[in-house]
């Protein structure tokens, strides 16, 4: 036995002793020095060197897009590509306008959340972030000033859970850089554990996460649906939803349900006219109903902005305005639970 080990020490040291210098001869290579001094000043030097090296090897040619505005009323925001990612960084103060100069910021921190058929996950950690496997954010709210720190990342397509862990470490790495970066005191999560399995389409009998209290039955019973589609409930993430759907030929979504929080709760409150149906839910409404959509708000510990709860109804419904209001009550409920939240506005 004392010559196994002994065999295997000769083994494990000298690769341990290989491993040891090459990373030596990294860190004094042109190749590193080249790349640490790009990203020294890339993206305003909020782009974190071990966390972005997984996007781009390393390589300075990686980092090939960097925009940097400062509005008027001292919204500060960036965004950079790391790899395929497209990054976008704020400093978002609770009384921020979805408008001019702004909208810029606020369409990219909303970018492909509608186009995205996968339901948003918690990344968890201690975190207030969430994926959808192809857009992840996180928000770290100040507790020093009216304020939040927003990172979001999208890429090309659908990531593979692995690969979308390795995209909310660098989101909330960056997150937390520019939290100090920018003066904000905010509590920092800890390291990202594996996510939880993409949401699939489900049986209306097993619902029990983000479409938890939903009365189902009524549009069962009609016919419009006849599989959901959730994420496990989390009273730490930002973007929030719920699907029910039919599939006969095809797979086709009845009604989308989403719970919006902080900053994304007032990118669609604010959002200027002509920018589709996040008007319905401009600043002036704090709960109202048309004849697909339904939305209701609340007020949430650690953000300014009033939360979002929203139901949308697509062509292949039928929606009446009672289910509308009951089921969007139901969510909004569980939602408010979940995250602590107070002073829900419903419609009637």
């Amino acid at each position: 036995m004392l010559a196994l080990r002994r065999v295997g020490l000769f083994v494990v040291l000298p690769l341990v002793l290989i491993a040891v210098a090459a990373f030596s001869w990294y860190r004094l290579s042109d190749t590193s020095r080249g790349y640490q001094d790009k990203l020294a000043g890339y993206c305003q030097g909020l782009i974190p060197e071990a966390e972005s090296a997984d996007f781009t090897d390393h390589e300075e040619k990686a980092l090939r897009h960097d925009e940097h505005h400062v509005d008027d009323d001292g919204l500060r925001w960036e965004s950079c590509d790391v790899g395929d990612l497209r990054l976008t960084i704020g400093d978002v103060g609770e009384t921020l306008v979805n408008s001019g100069i702004r909208n810029g910021f606020f369409t990219l921190l909303l970018e492909g959340l509608d186009d995205n058929d996968e339901t948003p996950m918690a990344i968890g950690g201690g975190w207030e972030g969430y994926t959808d496997l192809r857009n992840t954010g996180v928000v770290m709210g100040c507790t020093n000033r009216h304020a939040s720190v927003v990172v979001s990342a999208v890429s090309d397509g659908s990531l593979m859970d692995a690969r979308a862990r390795q995209v909310a470490r660098l989101v909330t790495a960056t997150a937390a850089r520019a939290a100090h970066r920018g003066g904000c005191d905010a509590k920092s999560g800890g390291p990202i554990p594996p996510l939880s399995q993409p949401a699939k389409e489900m049986s209306p009998e097993t619902i029990g996460g983000t479409c938890a209290g939903i009365p189902v039955k009524t549009v069962v019973e009609t016919g419009e649906v006849n599989w959901i589609k959730e994420s496990a409930g989390s009273g730490n993430a930002p973007v929030e939803g719920c699907t029910l759907g039919r599939t006969v030929a095809f797979s086709s979504a009845a009604y989308h349900f989403q719970a919006n929080y902080g900053p994304y709760a007032q990118a669609l409150r604010t959002a200027p006219s002509g920018s589709g149906e996040s008007t319905l839910f401009r600043t002036g409404a704090d709960f109202g109903r048309s004849r697909d959509h339904a939305w209701a708000t609340a007020r949430c510990s650690g953000h300014g902005a009033r939360a979002l709860f929203s139901v949308s109804a697509t062509e292949y419904a039928d929606p009446t305005a009672r289910f509308l209001t009951t089921s969007l009550r139901a969510f909004a409920e569980h939602a408010v639970q979940r995250h602590g939240c107070t002073g829900l506005r419903l419609p009637r």
